[in-house]
């Protein structure tokens, strides 16, 4: 009789044995439309089908095949697992640029994100695909620790546009402003439309709510400054929910910004 690592060798040393045993249990499947989903070979599939009768894991009815209690239990387990490591694999070294708030969400749900990082071609690369997208957007939501000027001029225009902005930062960028006034002006207009809020701490993620995409900035932190490695961005559900979340609790610690705080033009 196999050990329980046997079983698990059995099924992970086997792609074609995942995907079947998956597909079983999302629906009860016949052997010919197992074939035509998967595109796979009658001799294949049969051998595999077999296999899983023969550990008990899957069983026939008059409409097809369905997974068994057993191999349900399996996968309520190994899914997240494979997911996990599909998410290690996805983001390379970029795991390791998350910034702490980011750890919280599961890596498996970052199995799809996109990670745009400088090339020899392009060194601003990550910069230009949070620009392009902020200026597609319809609505918009931040949170960051400062403000880069061209992000803020195309927030600027878009809001001219109908863009639904808001946004928390750092209220040490204040400071900034007050030794750059050349840079003020947009920051009255966020102020006027009581759309920017300030947080009287550190922010320790940057990152901006665009439509239905959460882009995230990657890097290291060198005491208060963050060297940008690359841009990370996600449409998954659960990670839209997480970034929500961790804007609305930054916003609802923050105080919002008064034009009376601002340094004149």
């Amino acid at each position: 009789m196999d050990s329980p690592l046997d079983g698990i060798a059995f099924l992970v040393r086997s792609e074609n044995r995942v995907r079947v045993l998956r597909t079983v249990a999302a629906d009860r499947r016949t052997r010919h439309e197992l074939r035509e989903g998967l595109s796979m070979s009658r001799t294949t599939l049969g051998r595999i089908l077999n296999e899983f009768e023969e550990r008990g894991w899957i069983g026939r009815t008059g409409e097809g095949y369905t997974t068994t209690a057993a191999a349900d239990a399996i996968l309520t387990k190994f899914v997240p697992l494979l997911e996990t490591m599909e998410g290690i694999h996805n983001l390379g070294e970029a795991i390791e640029w998350l910034p702490p708030p980011a750890r919280a969400v599961e890596l498996r749900h970052l199995r799809d994100a996109t990670v745009t990082t400088s090339t020899p071609d392009n060194p601003a690369a990550p910069f230009d695909r949070g620009l392009e997208a902020i200026r597609d957007a319809d609505r918009y939501r931040g949170l960051t620790s400062t403000a880069i000027p061209s992000y803020v001029e195309a927030l600027w225009e878009g809001i001219q546009e109908g863009l639904d902005f808001a946004g928390v930062i750092e209220a040490s960028f204040v400071e900034t402003l007050r030794e750059d006034p050349q840079r003020v002006d947009p920051w009255y207009e966020f102020a006027d439309r009581e759309a920017t809020w300030l947080y009287h701490g550190r922010v320790p993620i940057n990152m901006h709510l665009v439509d239905d995409v959460a882009l995230i900035w990657l890097g290291t932190h060198d005491e208060d400054e963050l060297e940008v490695y690359g841009l990370l961005e996600s449409e998954n559900p659960a990670v839209l929910e997480w970034a929500e979340s961790i804007y609305e609790e930054y916003r609802a610690e923050s105080e919002l910004l008064d034009t009376a705080t601002l340094p004149e033009v």
